[in-house]
């Protein structure tokens, strides 16, 4: 189901008319129209508050947009494979995308997929450099001059396909729209540089986040730790089908709940609220760890 159904699906299950929901959001009601009639999709702060409002996760309200890729309906695709004998530490640079899938692959080779419906000439603008050495390797996504930044952030596609048990680290770095991490095991993942939404899903492991920017994040079914690491930012993270102890670190740093009130979250640089909170931690099935300086992170927890 697209946007725009669930959307409408979800007001009128509510019994509430597109004025009243115009209302709650603070947007016009030919806004509302023009999304339940699929000739627009709000911007990322309005699908946040719709997020809220009707207690859905990001990612149930955009799966149909977000799993493009995952359906492989793309005009342009290039895939490139390569073979792995042994664990290695791996960097992927991919450079500027719209959306990046990291997911696991039950082959013994990583596979890179570019996609794209408006890049003719994706295989000539687009190439996938590959280093390696006897505990490293490094996978680096390059594009030609011609391709700008901007159409790379608008209509490139990657996907990183990773053989789970050759690889136990994981950095990558770049700037995309969305995240999505979804069906893997590693004992370390962590992203630097620029994003608006990440959404991780069926996942296991330690996941690091240093983004120094807003951005909204959808956890559904994860379990071991999750650093978001910010620095002058407001983020939002959904979670679904987990539960969650939550860890303050940093100086300035404030949890907020669904209703926008702050969390009394312990810091755990204080040894007194460390013995507090551990026993709360071994119950949950991740903790989610805000550090930085002069941060917020709202956290939205979905019933089943």
């Amino acid at each position: 189901m697209n946007f725009a159904d669930k959307l409408k699906e979800l007001r009128k299950s509510k019994n509430m008319s597109q004025e009243l929901l115009a209302e709650k959001l603070y947007v016009s009601r030919q806004a509302i129209t023009k999304w339940e009639n699929g000739t627009g999709l709000p911007d990322i702060a309005n699908i946040v508050a719709i997020s809220a409002l009707f207690n859905e996760s990001l990612d149930a309200l955009l799966s149909e947009e977000k799993n493009l890729m995952s359906r492989q309906e793309f005009l342009y695709r290039s895939v490139t494979q390569y073979d792995l004998e042994c664990a290695k530490e791996m960097e992927l640079h991919f450079g500027t995308a719209h959306q990046v899938i990291i997911e696991r692959t039950a082959s013994e080779k990583i596979e890179v997929v570019l996609s794209s419906n408006k890049l003719h000439y994706l295989e000539q603008q687009v190439k996938v450099k590959i280093e390696e050495n006897k505990k490293r390797m490094d996978v680096r996504i390059r594009h030609t001059d011609d391709l700008t930044d901007l159409a790379a952030k608008r209509d490139l596609f990657v996907m990183f396909r990773i053989p789970q048990k050759f690889v136990a680290h994981l950095e990558i770095t770049g700037q995309t729209e969305n995240l999505k991490i979804r069906d893997i095991h590693l004992d370390n993942l962590e992203f630097g540089g620029k994003l608006k939404s990440a959404a991780i899903t069926n996942a296991k492991g330690h996941i690091e986040m240093d983004c120094s920017c807003d951005a909204t994040y959808d956890v559904d079914t994860f379990a071991g730790k999750l650093d978001i690491n910010q620095w002058k930012a407001v983020s939002v993270v959904t979670v679904k089908n987990s539960t969650v102890a939550c860890r303050r670190m940093g100086k300035n740093v404030r949890f907020l709940d669904t209703d926008n009130q702050l969390m009394d979250i312990p810091n755990w640089k204080k040894l007194k609220d460390a013995e507090k909170a551990e026993s709360a931690e071994r119950n949950a099935d991740f903790v989610l760890e805000c550090a930085g300086w002069k941060s917020e992170l709202k956290v939205i927890r979905v019933c089943n």
